[in-house]
């Protein structure tokens, strides 16, 4: 089933949708989740954390772009949710006033633009790069997995990874500085 096949059945049918979505990620949202929170985390933290992806999936649907890949999508919900479970682990320490005189009151936002758009654009750039070298530059360098892991997972050897993410990483870096990112 497509990726857009499968989101308007979400729409029209949750549970259904949904349960297919869980069947076909849960296996990529789990490596993600854990491989990030493993050594802070027990494994009901885990599970918990990868429910939630899930979760913040559907509430994001609406967000999702047809033209992009649902596993990204949804790697890139993991990566986030498992940071956030880390975040909200830490111990918090109060400041005090003083701190913030002379903070800036608001964040430049067309910075922020500017930052989202050259974030879209590198991934639009690395999804071009086709299977296998988007999947072992986005394991590699975005979810932090080893190459040992990713030549597992791809069924490749260690050695094949590290070439191919070599070659695939300066393509990519020909291919942003020709577009000047």
């Amino acid at each position: 089933m497509t990726d857009e096949k499968l989101t308007d059945l979400i729409r029209t049918d949750p549970e259904t949708g949904m349960s297919l979505v869980i069947r076909r990620f849960s296996g990529l949202v789990f490596s993600i989740v854990s491989g990030i929170m493993a050594d802070v985390s027990d494994s009901s933290e885990i599970e918990d954390c990868v429910t939630d992806v899930f979760l913040r999936f559907k509430a994001s649907l609406d967000g999702f772009r047809p033209e992009a890949s649902l596993k990204t999508y949804i790697g890139v919900i993991a990566r986030n949710a498992a940071l956030n479970c880390i975040r909200n682990k830490r111990t918090t320490v109060p400041l005090d006033e003083d701190f913030f005189v002379g903070a800036a009151v608001s964040p430049d936002v067309s910075d922020e633009i500017a930052e989202k758009e050259t974030v879209r654009a590198v991934f639009d750039e690395i999804r071009k790069l086709g299977h296998p070298d988007s999947d072992i530059v986005f394991r590699k360098y975005y979810l932090g997995q080893s190459s040992k892991t990713v030549a597992a997972s791809l069924g490749m050897t260690v050695s094949n990874v590290d070439v191919r993410s070599h070659r695939a990483i300066l393509k990519l870096r020909d291919k942003l500085e020709r577009k000047e990112l």
